[in-house]
């Protein structure tokens, strides 16, 4: 047991089962015990030196240093993709996801072939190495669909078995830097055959565990919105009322709106022009956390017998208004 730490080194603040917790800036969640005279250590979240030594800033640039040859990448708050000019199939794959571009850096393909995380780590390496090809997931560049231009990002996920919390056909970046006080943008149109995926957008803290984030989402109702992945999982949802589904079978432009804050965040959605989302709380899960990790497509495949067939383009992704003003889409 320890004693409470100072309110200014406290990061984040939670309920379980009635007990009340406490994340500090050592990266350590400790359980609040003796009616709030000692903190008894309960978890390691996150190593703070860890995340220190992962970036470097210079001349007002953020770069991520790498772990094993210090190399340097620069992040981005702002880029665009529309997969053209890539090929398709694996070999598009490996030009979307090559160094060079940096923009890209990984995928992830989990399902009944591939269950575990040493399972789809081991076909992803044998796909960039050209040892393997696709096997009952899919995420490439393809021109089967199109938004504009004559390609799109195709993932495809079959439902998940009775021993898997979901399947995922996703495209990643480690390469984004977002923290509080920020605002992330996202637009991108997805067009869905099949059935409706659970996720279609996650943005993550990959240094704590379970990478904690928030994800743009279509619950089970069908309705488009979105959650926070940590402490109780606040969910931002349409009014009832006025829910609109989303559709499928043709392509669906999205626009997202999240200001970061442990507090006082901002969750806005935009569903064809519409808005459908237009919500307050917490959209980071601690004070420090830092939103490094991207990921695009069927991020998680949770609900029904039938596989999903999601395809995305023309994806913008900024920290300010992208195109229209809110106020301009909202009246659309």
């Amino acid at each position: 047991m320890v004693a409470p730490f100072a309110e200014n080194r406290i990061e984040a603040t939670g309920f379980i089962d009635g007990e009340e917790y406490k994340l500090a800036d050592d990266g350590n969640v400790y359980r609040v015990v003796e009616d709030g005279k000692g903190w008894s250590f309960h978890a390691k979240l996150y190593d703070p030196v860890e995340v220190a030594n992962s970036y470097v800033v210079e001349d007002q640039q953020v770069f991520r240093v790498s772990p094993d040859n210090r190399k340097r990448y620069l992040t981005s708050r702002n880029f665009s993709e529309s997969f053209e000019d890539l090929g398709e199939g694996e070999v598009g794959l490996r030009n979307l996801v090559a160094e060079g571009r940096n923009r890209w850096g990984s995928f992830t393909l989990q399902s009944e072939a591939t269950p575990t995380v040493e399972d789809y780590v081991q076909l992803r390496q044998q796909i960039l190495s050209n040892q393997s090809g696709f096997l009952d997931a899919v995420v490439a560049p393809s021109q089967d669909k199109a938004h504009s231009g004559v390609s799109s990002l195709k993932c495809v996920a079959d439902a998940k078995t009775d021993d898997m919390i979901t399947s995922k056909s996703s495209l990643s970046t480690p390469l984004v830097y977002f923290k509080g006080g920020d605002d992330f943008w996202l637009e991108a149109s997805f067009y869905v055959e099949g059935a409706r995926p659970l996720t279609l957008m996650d943005l993550e803290c990959e240094f704590a565990e379970l990478h904690p984030g928030i994800r743009l989402m279509i619950f089970e109702s069908g309705h488009l919105g979105a959650e926070l992945k940590a402490l109780d999982k606040p969910k931002f949802e349409q009014a009832a009322e006025n829910a609109i589904e989303f559709p499928m079978d043709r392509w669906v432009l999205v626009k997202a709106h999240f200001g970061l804050s442990t507090k006082n965040g901002v969750v806005e959605i935009w569903q064809d022009g519409k808005k459908v989302v237009d919500a307050a709380g917490t959209t980071l899960p601690f004070r420090s956390a830092i939103y490094n990790s991207l990921e695009i497509g069927i991020s998680a495949h949770s609900f029904g017998s039938q596989a999903s067939t999601l395809y995305v383009d023309d994806i913008q992704i900024s920290d300010s208004v992208i195109g229209n003003s809110p106020e301009d889409l909202t009246t659309q």
